[in-house]
């Protein structure tokens, strides 16, 4: 029997297998209709919360994107098979094919759950939250839109505050007041680390801004 191989947990989003533009556009599933409201995970892994979203809110997309392909491939797969036809789980390295994937104002709401902290310094600048990101997911919201982060890390939540929070032309208002935590989990939808986290007793910080009308 031929050995299957091992899907790795984490890949370098700069390595060159990953730096070619080559990401596909989404397009919205005909019964759903052009004016549907759209929620993107992004580094979505096995997507438990974009299931979860998508079996709640059969009358939106929902879309979940994963630079790893072959979980991506196993993920729409899963979907198909359980008749989710509001959800897509696709491919993309946020890096470069982000605004490739998605038109502009064309999402309600954006969900980046537990990235991985990088806490090696020479690791830092593989971390998601920076300008060049912010700004083509400002570009892809639409008037009224949420960015929604959560960690169960507190440096790494903190930085990602700083970024958007400290910047005054970043075009986000903080939904909790600036330079504050979101509580509580308004998306009725979890991922499966945050049940791993609250398993062990431990806190989620949450972050949800607007974009500026």
């Amino acid at each position: 029997m031929a050995r299957q191989r091992r899907i790795r947990h984490h890949v370098n989003p700069l390595g060159e297998k990953y730096a070619e533009p080559r990401a596909q556009r989404l397009s919205v599933p005909a019964h759903l209709g052009p004016h549907a409201q759209c929620d993107v995970e992004l580094g979505c892994a096995d997507a438990q919360f974009s299931f979860e979203l998508a079996r709640a809110h059969p009358d939106r997309l929902v879309v979940g994107l994963e630079i790893r392909e072959r979980v991506a491939i196993w993920g729409q797969r899963l979907a198909d098979a359980q008749a989710l036809a509001n959800l897509r789980i696709a491919y993309c390295n946020m890096n470069v094919d982000l605004d490739r994937v998605l038109a502009p104002q064309s999402v309600n709401r954006f969900h980046l759950l537990f990235p991985d902290p990088w806490f090696k310094p020479k690791h830092h600048k593989r971390r998601v939250i920076e300008a060049p990101l912010l700004a083509v997911l400002h570009s892809r919201l639409r008037a009224g839109g949420e960015l929604h982060v959560a960690s169960d890390v507190y440096e790494v939540a903190l930085e990602v505050m700083a970024e958007i929070d400290g910047d005054p032309c970043s075009g986000f208002t903080n939904l909790s007041g600036p330079w504050r935590f979101c509580r509580d989990n308004p998306y009725g939808a979890r991922s499966r680390r945050e049940d791993t986290t609250h398993e062990r007793g431990q806190r989620v910080w949450r972050l949800r801004w607007r974009v500026c009308e």
